[in-house]
């Protein structure tokens, strides 16, 4: 019997279950909610567009939304956030950022995949023009644009898992002076401490 599936989020895991739910069946009805604007982008090749090995912040978008519907038969709604569901009556509130308009949207199905949310420390003296996080196309971009625009060599690095490491490796690259700061005894957590000692 066809389903209509709903997923929030369309990054890696929900672009993710959307092809794999794609491949279970032909008949289902699949909707992906993705607040920002790219679905299904390189998570892991973001650092390296502040060396310009990835010299286009567009060429990290794996698939657009027309892909998504001409390849898969899945309806990829950028810049549309699921802003609360409805467990009993089986339908989500959505939100259309560029217009404003809210809508209803039913399931048979609900897959959550939002994502998670960076933690920025509460550190004094640091203002918030110049503190960035890394999730998306548009977070590496708009950190991109900040560093070629001020007049400095010094830049922080706030994190020492794959996308910290590999950030403060592309700024140093770029030609930067960077600091990498991790709370933790070590970088890399998933790795034994003695593979990535300095």
């Amino acid at each position: 019997m066809k389903k209509k599936i709903l997923i929030v989020g369309g990054v890696a895991g929900g672009a993710s279950a959307a092809a794999r739910l794609r491949r279970l069946s032909e008949e289902d009805e699949i909707i992906m909610f993705e607040r920002g604007p790219h679905v299904s982008f390189s998570n892991y090749a973001l650092p390296y567009h502040l060396s310009g090995i990835i010299d286009e912040a567009d060429r990290l978008v794996l698939m657009s939304p027309e892909k998504f519907l001409v390849q898969y038969n899945i309806k990829a709604r950028v810049n549309n956030e699921v802003l609360s569901i409805n467990k009993e009556d089986k339908y989500v509130t959505v939100k259309n950022l560029l217009t404003d308009e809210t809508y209803k949207e039913s399931y048979d199905k609900l897959v959550l995949s939002p994502g998670a949310k960076p933690i920025v420390p509460n550190i004094p003296g640091i203002e918030e023009v110049n503190i960035f996080t890394i999730r998306n196309v548009v977070d590496i971009d708009k950190l991109n644009k900040y560093v070629k625009s001020v007049d400095t060599k010094d830049v922080a690095v706030i994190g020492g898992g794959y996308i910290g490491v590999e950030a403060a490796e592309n700024l140093r690259e770029a030609g930067y002076n960077v600091a990498l700061i991790e709370a933790t005894n070590q970088i890399l957590r998933t790795f034994d401490y003695d593979m990535v000692i300095c």
